[in-house]
């Protein structure tokens, strides 16, 4: 039987990837969530509700919040949140630009349930690939992990602030059209698209044990330690078969740290065992450092 080594992912791989989610991204906005009027989280939310107010396309407004949120965020959160969010904010708003000014629009008006569900679905796709490939969507991610950063919130309480007051001002703004129910029909959507972005990234679970059995346990454990900070523990085995001495790796991380783990493997020991299992009871020192 052919041997299945880890795959190291290539930056054009993993662009090329990101742009897809985008793209995904755009197409359940643009083509369920814009006709629908249903103002949901992130700047897109606030790109529906200026297009209300002033007529403003929405592909302008969701660029303008989005530089201004970029260069807030190198100012609050430093040059490495900026670097690693400038793709994502300029990408998308870009596609949306096409998609506003070459693409016909699917009439669903009326037909709330389906944009919810397909709209939230295509967001949840997209936005599950632009992570795995560690990636952003930059936008309403930069002060999600402002209110972390500085206020100390949690990161899920910083989302649910930042998401909850865009839902707020759609309702207060579509009302006259949809009454209370826009809103609740948004928060299903944000609830659909994030437990699809999750299963898309890594299963249902938020956080992940990583189990590496290796011949280079020293290389991949500093560049652990170099990489995202997080503790590595060092258990020595016996392989059951060859009866050959081993070193297996164990260490907890977030979603969003996948991608480089598994880069990280890939290019010092692509023959390496590894299995990913849900972490779903932690005690002790762990910190979400999705803001770094």
């Amino acid at each position: 039987m052919k041997s299945k080594f880890l795959r190291q992912i290539s930056v054009y791989e993993q662009y090329i990837m990101i742009t897809v989610g985008i793209i995904l991204m755009v197409i359940g906005f643009y083509y369920f969530i814009i006709p629908s009027e249903l103002v949901t989280s992130g700047v897109t939310g606030i790109g529906l509700i200026f297009n209300a107010l002033l007529g403003v396309q929405i592909s302008y407004i969701v660029f303008v919040f989005n530089i201004v949120l970029l260069f807030i965020g190198w100012w609050l959160l430093g040059k490495k949140v900026f670097i690693r969010s400038i793709y994502g904010s300029l990408m998308f708003p870009f596609i949306l630009f096409l998609f506003e000014n070459f693409a016909p629009m699917l009439d669903i008006e009326g037909d709330i349930v389906i944009a919810v569900v397909f709209g939230g679905f295509f967001l949840g796709v997209g936005f599950g690939y632009v992570m795995k490939y560690g990636g952003t969507s930059g936008g309403s991610d930069i002060p999600v992990k402002i209110l972390n950063k500085r206020l100390n919130l949690p990161l899920s309480k910083s989302v649910y602030y930042v998401d909850g007051f865009i839902i707020l001002i759609g309702i207060i703004v579509f009302y006259s059209s949809y009454g209370i129910n826009a809103g609740l029909y948004a928060i299903i959507n944000v609830y659909i698209s994030g437990v699809i972005a999750d299963w898309i990234v890594l299963g249902s679970k938020s956080k992940r044990a990583v189990n590496i059995i290796t011949e280079n346990p020293e290389a991949i454990k500093h560049a652990i330690y170099d990489s995202i900070i997080r503790g590595v523990t060092e258990v020595k085995i016996k392989g059951g078969y060859t009866n050959l001495d081993k070193t297996m790796l164990i260490t907890v991380i977030t979603k969003q740290e996948y991608y480089i783990i598994r880069n990280i493997v890939a290019s010092i020991d692509p023959k390496s065992f590894v299995y990913v299992t849900g972490a779903t009871e932690i005690h002790g020192d762990f910190y979400e450092r999705e803001n770094e």
